[in-house]
This record gives structure tokens, sequence and C-alpha cells, in this order.
């Protein structure tokens, strides 16, 4: 082994395939009409096919909001005849979930066209030019931001394959043959319109896990810029030493108000879109907890059936989903308190400094204050509150349709 090779620093499995994880998105994301996502800023796409994309996605949002919904109203009572009326609940909840998806679909595909830009511009190339921009800095953040998107990519995918799954075991296991293609062709609807939402909640996770890595990553050099400072001495290189030192804090400073907008602009410009999401995961919470207590109820624990495997496996994985995306937000939380922490230290610096290094350290503190973690639309936190919340709230209304269940099962 030469001596090159040796101090050759460690590539990671990540940093050798960044771009084909980007584009693997990019392409899955243009498929489900999102072409606005685009992970991929540095290889413009050509004007034409752009257009024609754009087109593409505006049609599919059409029929997925206006002439597949006609489809379904029209055969609604299709969809939800059945002989047992406890059955017939679970649907209901079931088209209610579905609904959620609906409204958020159509957020989406509004907020989408309105930020078709600002998207691309203010949130996909600024997060390219930090990227750039952070290439020297430390590689620890780095590891656990891949380590997440690995997680998130694995269970995106889990979970596209439990629904697939649950899509075949619902074929022919409805009361008659129509009865039965018209509920296949909802799953599959319900199936798209998952998908188009969740491409949105992917990339607002992707863009914050950014975010949190380069707040960590600055958080290191602000540490190290401390230790600095802790390290001066009177003599004859004092000045230069307090004017490198300063330009170096400005530099900070400027780098954290570029990382504070990335992270104001991503959650300003998906808040509704999320705000549908939250909805979607408390009836979500709500429909997965009583279509296992439903099927449950009907059989006994040694005759476990597929669909029941299938509806455990997939609410599993949609709460873990949800947990992390607040629990992201909450680590952004975390780290703004701990660079206020941090700053504190260089409060009393010694008093033999440089002037403008003081007025540095109060800059930097300013703009801490002045950083608050958004509020979603203005009502609540998006972090780990938030999941408490919606537990609460849809087990309270699971207990309510527990009630009604019992109810019917009485008499009947």
């Amino acid at each position: 082994m030469s001596a090159t090779e040796e101090h050759e620093p460690k590539v990671s499995f990540w940093e050798r395939h960044e771009f084909k994880f980007y584009k693997y998105g990019h392409i899955y994301a243009v498929i489900y009409g999102q072409v606005v996502i685009d992970y991929v800023p540095q290889q413009p796409m050509r004007r034409g096919l752009k257009t024609v994309l754009i087109a593409y996605s505006h049609l599919l949002s059409l029929i997925l909001i206006v002439v597949l919904p006609g489809y379904f109203v029209y055969h609604f009572r299709t969809l939800t005849e059945t002989h047992d009326r406890r059955m017939q609940l679970m649907l209901y909840v079931s088209f209610a979930n579905t609904a959620i998806k609906y409204a958020t679909v159509i957020v989406t595909y509004v907020a989408n066209t309105v930020h078709f830009e600002a998207i691309n511009y203010r949130c996909t190339v600024q997060r390219q030019r930090l990227e750039t921009a952070f290439v020297g800095a430390p590689k620890q953040p780095k590891r656990s931001f891949e380590f997440f998107m690995y997680f998130k990519f694995c269970l995106i995918n889990l979970m596209m394959l439990v629904q697939v799954a649950g899509i075949f075991a619902l074929y022919g296991a409805a009361d008659g043959p129509s009865v039965s293609q018209v509920r296949l062709h909802f799953a599959i609807y319900a199936f798209v319109l998952w998908n188009y939402t969740e491409n949105m909640a992917d990339y607002f996770y992707f863009v914050n896990g950014s975010v949190l890595k380069y707040y960590r990553q600055l958080h290191l050099q602000l540490v190290s810029l401390r230790r600095q400072l802790g390290g001066l001495r009177p003599g004859g290189m004092l000045m230069e030493h307090c004017c490198r030192l300063s330009d170096r804090l400005g530099e900070l400073r400027q780098r954290f108000g570029q990382i504070h907008d990335l992270y104001s602009e991503s959650f300003k410009m998906h808040q509704f879109q999320l705000l549908g999401l939250v909805l979607a995961t408390l009836i979500n919470n709500l429909t997965n907890f009583y279509a296992i207590f439903n099927m449950l109820a009907k059989q006994s624990l040694e005759e476990i059936s597929f669909p029941i495997v299938i509806g455990s496996v997939y609410a599993t994985g949609f709460y873990i989903d949800t947990y992390i995306v607040t629990l992201l937000n909450e680590h952004i939380k975390q780290e703004l308190e701990g660079f206020a922490l941090t700053m504190r230290t260089f409060a009393e610096p010694p008093s033999t400094v440089e002037q403008r290094l003081t007025q540095e350290i109060e800059y930097f503190s300013l703009e801490l204050l002045k950083c608050r973690p958004p509020m979603l639309c203005g009502l609540l936190n998006f972090d780990r509150r938030l999941i408490y919340l919606i537990a609460v709230t849809a087990f309270c209304y699971f207990i309510t349709l527990v009630q009604f269940d019992l109810y019917l099962r009485k008499s009947s």
C-alpha cells in the first residue's frame, strides 16, 4: 500500500453513491407528478423535457383530484356495501382516511404550482450551495445524516411493499366480483395518493435532515473557534489572531443565517401539506388501530390472518415514519439551544481581545435570539409533543369506535 493510499480518507458508501440516491429520488418523484422536486440541481433538465414533465404532472394531478374521485363517489354505495354492519363501520373509517389523503393531495398540488420556482431555487439550489460550503467540515454529523437517510429510504420502500401486498390480499376478499373490483381500484387509488403526498414529505425530511447536518457541522466549528479564543495570550501577535478570529466568526454567523433561511423557507413552503399529513396521521392511527381490533375480534390469536399481519406491519412502519420526521425537528430545536449555550461561553472573552471580535460575538448572540423554530401554520410546534397529541387524540377516537363496535355486535 502506497503512502498516498494510507493517508487518503475513507469514502463512505453514501459518498460513493450519493448522486444515484438523489437521481432515484428525482425519478420516483417525477413518476408521481412531482417534477418540482429536484434532488440533482447540478444537472439542469432540458427545456423541452421539463415542459413535457410539467404538463404530465398537471394532467396526473387533475386525474387524481377530479376524474377518479367522481368515479368513486358514483360507486360509493358499492364501496361500503356489506352485510356485516361492523365491517361497514371499518369501511367508513377507511374512506375517511382516504378523504384526508385526497385533501392533502389538493393542498400539495396547489402549493407545488405556487412555489414551483421557490422550491427549486430557495430550497434545492440553496441546499446545494451549503453542501459545497461544508465540504471540509467535520464528518461525524454527516455519518448520522447518512444513517437516517438509509433508514428512511428502507422504511418507505418497505411500506410500499406492504401496501402492495395488502392490495393483493384485498383481491377477491369482498362480498362479490363487482364489489371486489371497485374496492381493489379504491385501494390502488389510496396507494397512489399516499405516494403523491409521501414524495413531498420525504423531500421535506431530506431538506431538514440536511439542515440538521449543517447545524451540527457549524456547531463543531464554533466550538473549535471557542477553543482558539480561549488559547489567546497577550503578545505581539494578539491583534492579528483577534482579526483572524473575528473574520472566522463573521463567516460562521453568515453561514448560520443561510442555514436558518433554508430551514424557514422549507417549513414555510410545506406547512399546509404538513398539516394535512398530521391529520392523515391522526386518521391513519385510528384506521390502523380499529382495523386490527376488528380483525382480531373475529378470530382467535391462533388464527392470525394475512390481512392482520399486513395491517400490523403497515401501522408500525407508519408510526415510526411519523416519529422520525418529528424527531428530526426536535433535534434541530435542541441544536439551536446548543448554539445558545456555546455562545454563552463567548460572552466573557479575555479583556485583552480586540473590539471587533467582541462585536462579532454580540452579533452572533443577537442572531440566535432572533431564531425561533417555526410553528406549523401558526398553530403548533412540529416536535415530539405533536406525536403525543396525535396518539392521545387517536386513542380517544379509537375508544369511541370500539363502543360503536360493541353496540353493533349486540344489536346484530
